[in-house]
């Protein structure tokens, strides 16, 4: 494999990596700062490994990466409503741009094999990440956005939860969109979820038999 596959394929599998510890590891830990601390800490991780592993000859995906870190870090300490904004939209438009880079990478990619799966595997989870932010953003502008389980105080682990919850389709209820626009985000996530895993599968399998031939 050459020296740039590896280093691609080293990348997406601590990216991958990061991701798991993200959704699944850090929700079962108390709520408080030191849980916060280490959400901050694997995100930042997040955007650095992503932007190197999607980067080519510019620093673009560095440049956005380095402030939407910038933010969250400031947004966390200082509880700065602007900077919450700000590295929200930074966040958005980096997980954005990331998933777009990958899947155009992953179509034009003339073979199938553990690369690809990751890449694809990956930006899976990001949709997740991406939805969570969405979420969070939704809740702030409209605190009655969502309705909470009682005594549930919403926090970044909630709506990670929601987001994986929306994409996969599963609809447990316990979370339940109540705004107009709560409602909306929620299907267009469902719908992206489904879409993308139906194209990206038929893709794959399509690579894949027409290299065997």
């Amino acid at each position: 494999m050459p020296k740039h596959l590896f280093n691609r394929k080293k990348q997406n599998i601590i990216l991958l990596v990061l991701i798991l510890v993200y959704v699944f590891l850090l929700s079962p830990f108390p709520p408080g700062e030191a849980r916060q601390v280490a959400y901050s800490i694997v995100f930042s991780g997040i955007f650095v490994v992503a932007a190197s592993a999607i980067k080519k000859k510019s620093n673009f995906y560095f440049y956005i990466s380095s402030i939407a870190i910038i933010l969250e870090w400031i947004s966390d300490f200082y509880k700065l409503t602007f900077t919450h904004w700000l590295a929200a939209v930074s966040a958005l438009l980096f997980f954005f741009l990331i998933i777009v880079r990958m899947m155009i990478r992953i179509s034009r990619s003339k073979n199938v094999g553990q690369l690809e799966f990751l890449e694809a595997v990956n930006v899976y989870f990001l949709l997740g990440v991406l939805g969570s932010i969405f979420f969070s953003v939704i809740n702030s502008i409209s605190p009655a956005a969502f309705h909470f389980p009682e005594g549930v105080i919403a926090t970044r682990a909630d709506f990670i939860y929601y987001s994986f919850v929306t994409i996969s389709t599963l609809g447990y209820g316990d979370i339940i969109p109540v705004s107009s626009i709560a409602k909306n985000m929620s299907i267009m996530l469902s719908i992206s979820g489904q879409l993308y895993l139906a194209m990206i599968v038929a893709m794959l399998v399509g690579k894949y038999l027409t290299k065997s031939k």
